[in-house]
């Protein structure tokens, strides 16, 4: 085997995921918009915490809101 066939032989599941995922995936829309101002609504309440702990606590849960919101808006559930 030459070497372009094994590289290729390597990165055939990484290329079949991404065509699948590709071809898989809905436009999110005006959801996905919504996600980025609550994101940063959320960022901007965080900000007002008084310590700082408080304020990067806070700002990690906008963080994980956010993700949830847009995995909730590309996959539907």
């Amino acid at each position: 085997m030459t070497f372009s066939m094994k590289r290729l032989v390597r990165l055939a599941p990484a290329l079949a995921a991404l065509v699948i995922v590709l071809a898989g995936s809905t436009p999110a829309g005006a959801q996905e918009f919504r996600c980025h101002q609550e994101l940063r609504d959320c960022y901007g309440r965080a900000a007002g915490r008084e310590g700082f702990w408080e304020m990067w606590a806070a700002g990690l849960d906008c963080e994980l809101t956010y993700i949830d919101c847009v995995r909730r808006a590309l996959i539907g559930r």
